[in-house]
């Protein structure tokens, strides 16, 4: 099956949101779910120049509490994984992730909260090798929504888009032609 959601909890930039969107449907997401909305996201030209009006091309469902989303998750077999900086968190190039994974990413300054954490099937890091202390959520959900595709790529066929792999490498380096 090897399915992924994206979880959004709580995030407010049009910028990340826009961008995450764009992600998730390049990956191949299913559907996508902005927990702690009450009201659907306003997909204004803010967000719209980051998604690329991409919003439009996948299932997005707002859940105002915690508690209904893990019900969601129950319902539909869905493993919900946070991506967090935090001891014991598996590595994202170790991970072995659920069949169906709904991977979770929180507000843009404070995160997810232990509870919520704690309520998750899974905590999966981003190794950072600088002085860094942490990455942009949009940043964060493309590498893990990459690393998770690329650790199923014996089941998973890239589809055409509009930027197709090349046939054949070209004989000379471009400024020998």
């Amino acid at each position: 099956m090897n399915e992924f959601a994206t979880i959004l909890h709580g995030l407010k930039s049009p910028t990340n949101v826009g961008s995450i969107v764009r992600t998730h449907v390049a990956m191949g997401g299913g559907p996508l779910l902005m927990v702690g909305h009450e009201r659907p996201w306003d997909f204004r030209k803010s967000s719209q120049a980051f998604s690329r009006k991409l919003e439009t091309m996948c299932e997005i469902t707002y859940v105002a509490e915690d508690a209904e989303f893990f019900d969601w998750c129950r319902a539909g077999h869905w493993g919900p994984v946070a991506i967090e900086i935090r001891p014991g968190a598996a590595s994202l190039h170790e991970m072995v992730w659920p069949d169906r994974v709904a991977l979770v990413l929180g507000n843009e300054r404070d995160g997810l909260s232990e509870k919520f954490i704690e309520a998750c099937t899974a905590t999966v890091r981003i190794p950072q090798f600088g002085p860094v202390a942490s990455l942009n959520v949009a940043i964060a959900h493309g590498m893990a929504t990459y690393e998770l595709q690329r650790s199923r790529r014996s089941s998973l066929k890239p589809i055409k888009g509009k930027y197709p792999e090349p046939l054949q490498a070209p004989s000379k380096p471009w400024n020998e032609r």
